[in-house]
């Protein structure tokens, strides 16, 4: 009967994350990550390189770990991509002190993957080849400008107006993410002129 090793590299990242989503990414140190899984930090570079690989796979659990929406119907992908990027926004939103690793350690292969299949289902819905990357990689920057703005303390504002105050009222985080859909959506509306 075989030993089971102690770490696993999905293990020591999420551990890892968990990490960073209490005390932020300076608070990660290859002793603390150790530490939380009982073993020796020597014992990490046998799943790991350096600490900038553990942060790698950090950033690409938390792409991993968004949902994915089922292929839209005829004549919906639209409502498709706006479902698909409020909830990688969503996923980014759930680890708002990691949100800066996703944009450093971007996991460029896996959303290479992501990219080649969502322009497969972009070209069954007639969405012409020459839009797809520039619509992909502007809901991907949408999704995550909008995650750092709101991770850090500045949500979508409620109006232009800044009215009487000191300063512009910002919405609620329930109104949060509803601003953030209305944008995807309006910019969506402006691209279906050009298609």
């Amino acid at each position: 009967m075989g030993r089971r090793p102690l770490i696993t590299r999905d293990g020591a990242a999420r551990a890892a994350l968990e990490i960073v989503d209490e005390g932020g990414p300076a608070a990660l140190s290859l002793e603390r990550l150790a530490a939380a899984l009982s073993v020796r930090a020597p014992s990490l570079y046998n799943h790991f390189a350096d600490k900038a690989e553990i942060l790698a796979e950090v950033a690409r659990i938390i792409v991993l770990d968004t949902p994915r929406v089922p292929d839209p119907e005829p004549g919906r992908w639209q409502e498709w991509l706006v479902e698909e990027t409020t909830l990688f926004r969503r996923s980014l939103l759930q680890h708002p002190r990691a949100v800066p690793l996703v944009v450093e350690h971007l996991p460029q292969p896996l959303l290479v993957r992501l990219y080649q299949q969502y322009s497969r289902l972009l070209a069954a819905h007639g969405v012409p080849e020459r839009m797809h990357l520039f619509l992909l990689e502007a809901a991907h920057r949408m999704a995550i400008g909008s995650a750092i703005s709101t991770a850090n303390g500045r949500a979508a504002l409620q109006s232009l107006d800044p009215g009487t105050g000191d300063g512009p009222p910002v919405a609620p985080d329930d109104e949060d993410e509803r601003r953030f859909v209305e944008m995807v959506r309006t910019f969506l509306r402006g691209v279906d002129r050009e298609i």
